[in-house]
């Protein structure tokens, strides 16, 4: 679980950091909300944010209003840290989109308290499993279109990985892989995370039929190529089916 903290104070990012770090959460640290905009356009693979209100250049409520016009991005959590949380702040921040708040100084207890309510609010991602990098980059791109937070594995090996680290909320995956196949694979994730929906494509609908996809506990079946629209409308739909 990775967690940005966006905190002008330097005792109190500190103070922060370290209680998440000790229950087990990874940190990102920046002192700005410029700062942490540059930490997304390198990489949006962030699970919660906690946020200081008032920061110089950009406040809070502004770095909050940019991440919820983004596709991708305003789906994330995010807190609001202030010392002073009158009504005021507060009907701002829920009409902004604020999940929740807590004040500063901040406790151990309050804090953690907070971050677990906010995780059963991250949605799931959808996790691509295909070992040719071309067809899984144009899945990320087709599901990222979307609005829908995803990562990627070359291998059933790395898909464990990645179930393990990650919410994943639906998994398509690819049949005709080394190692272990997406059959394989499939098996393997229903044993461990039955609720999760499993989706194969396959280019060798000859080799690999849907009885033997549906019948092994795929959720779906596609053969390719594959209609960006059906993609799009299976991974909706599982993901509403599990909320």
């Amino acid at each position: 679980m990775k967690i940005l903290v966006v905190e002008t104070d330097p005792a109190e990012r500190q103070s922060i950091t370290s209680i998440l770090e000790e229950h087990g959460y990874e940190v990102i640290t920046v002192a700005s909300g410029t700062e942490a905009i540059q930490v997304f356009e390198k990489e949006k693979d962030i699970d919660i944010v906690i946020t200081d209100i008032k920061m110089p250049v950009m406040g809070g409520f502004s770095f909050l209003s940019y991440l919820k016009a983004d596709a991708i991005l305003r789906t994330i959590p995010v807190i609001m840290c202030s010392a002073a949380l009158d009504a005021k702040t507060i009907t701002k921040g829920a009409e902004l989109g604020a999940a929740d708040y807590i004040a500063k100084p901040v406790h151990a207890e309050t804090l953690i308290a907070k971050v677990r309510k906010a995780e059963e609010l991250i949605p799931g991602r959808v996790l691509i499993v295909d070992d040719e990098k071309l067809p899984r980059g144009l899945l990320r791109r087709i599901l990222e279109r979307e609005g829908f937070r995803v990562v990627m594995a070359e291998s059933g090996k790395q898909a464990l990985e990645q179930l393990e680290n990650n919410k994943i909320g639906v998994v398509i995956s690819d049949i005709a892989m080394p190692e272990m196949n997406g059959l394989e694979l499939l098996v393997a994730i229903k044993l461990k995370y039955t609720a999760i929906p499993v989706l194969l494509i396959t280019g060798h609908s000859g080799t690999y039929t849907k009885e033997q996809a549906l019948s092994a506990g795929a959720d779906g079946y596609i053969n390719k190529p594959f209609r960006n629209t059906e993609i799009t409308r299976r991974v909706r739909t599982f993901l509403s089916e599990s909320k």
